[in-house]
């Protein structure tokens, strides 16, 4: 396949999943349980390095560091970021083209938001505020500040449906306000909402409003990509011949294992369930269970078969 022929190809497909999307097809954020399944406390998420997480509308982002707290992130676009592994803080540096933020944030301490900083462990009713200062510098040099102010709760737990899996979530909004120096009043500026999945140990669903004139934003979790950077290109190989093979031959409930006794390392593929897009390519969800030397790991994704038969993760490329 030459390479204009597989970027063509790829587009399309991502083309019937957005087109998937707005058919509900795949029953994206739909609650089964009117009060939620039971859930034990969540703690933060832990990230390593390596690990590539991919969303419905082709974007995706890798864990390119871990140290200290900080996670560093890498994205299809090149914007670089550091951030708290608590997802509900913007990145405290972001890094673009043209332009670059540093954030601060501190504990709020007014009468209607409790002092807590953080909603972690997750419970549902847990509360947290906090007040976040950012300074903008663009390419020119010029520079802006803001403060804005944050209020967050865990509203629940849900049942849900999206494109890498079904999963049982904690549902976590946290509402940005601006305060007028002005008068002092506080104006709703957005309010953004993630489903976070504990057994995915990241948010597989993301939307956000915003009341002024912006659209709504919406990220799904298509696929997570594990940390293969420590193997060997034979060892990555073998894996992805093993993954063709689960969602090529196997039928759903079916696996296909690989494993490395020199190397302490195997992975097994499950495909879990099957569709079809409007063009008529096949998609899967599988479930993948990685183990390395330093533990055991379960990725969620899924997969479209393209023309030529290979299966593919769609995403964006550089």
């Amino acid at each position: 396949m030459t390479r204009d022929k597989f970027k063509s190809s790829r587009f399309r497909i991502m083309i019937a999943l957005g087109t998937l999307l707005t058919l509900s097809v795949y029953s994206c954020a739909t609650v089964s349980q009117p009060r939620g399944p039971q859930l034990p406390p969540a703690p933060l998420p832990t990230y390593s390095q390596g690990m590539t997480f991919v969303y419905s509308d082709g974007r995706w982002e890798t864990v390119t560091d871990n140290h200290q707290g900080v996670v560093t992130w890498s994205d299809d676009r090149d914007y670089v970021s550091s951030s708290s592994p608590d997802f509900t803080y913007r990145p405290t540096k972001w890094i673009s083209k043209t332009r670059s933020v540093i954030r601060q944030f501190r504990s709020r301490t007014d009468l209607y938001t409790p002092s807590a900083a953080t909603l972690w462990p997750l419970r549902s009713g847990n509360i947290a505020g906090y007040s976040e200062t950012g300074t903008w510098t663009n390419k020119d040099g010029t520079e802006s500040i803001y403060q804005t102010e944050w209020g967050c709760t865990v509203e629940g737990t849900e049942r849900i449906s999206v494109m890498a899996g079904d999963f049982d979530t904690f549902k976590i909004v946290c509402k940005r306000y601006y305060v007028s120096k002005n008068n002092n009043r506080s104006y709703l500026r957005e309010a953004k909402t993630w489903n976070y999945a504990p057994a995915a140990g990241h948010y597989v669903l993301a939307t956000t409003k915003y009341y002024y004139d912006r659209n709504p934003r919406r990220r799904e979790l298509l696929a997570v990509l594990p940390p293969l950077n420590d193997l060997s290109a034979g060892a990555r190989r073998q894996m992805e011949h093993s993954f063709q093979q689960a969602l090529e031959r196997k039928k759903s409930g079916e696996s296909v294992r690989w494993s490395s006794n020199k190397l302490r390392a195997s992975v097994e593929t499950m495909p879990t369930k099957t569709f079809k897009t409007p063009d008529g390519n096949y998609s899967r969800r599988y479930v993948q269970k990685l183990t390395l030397p330093d533990g055991q790991r379960t990725y969620y994704g899924m997969a479209v078969r393209n023309p030529d038969g290979v299966w593919i993760i769609p995403r964006q490329r550089r």
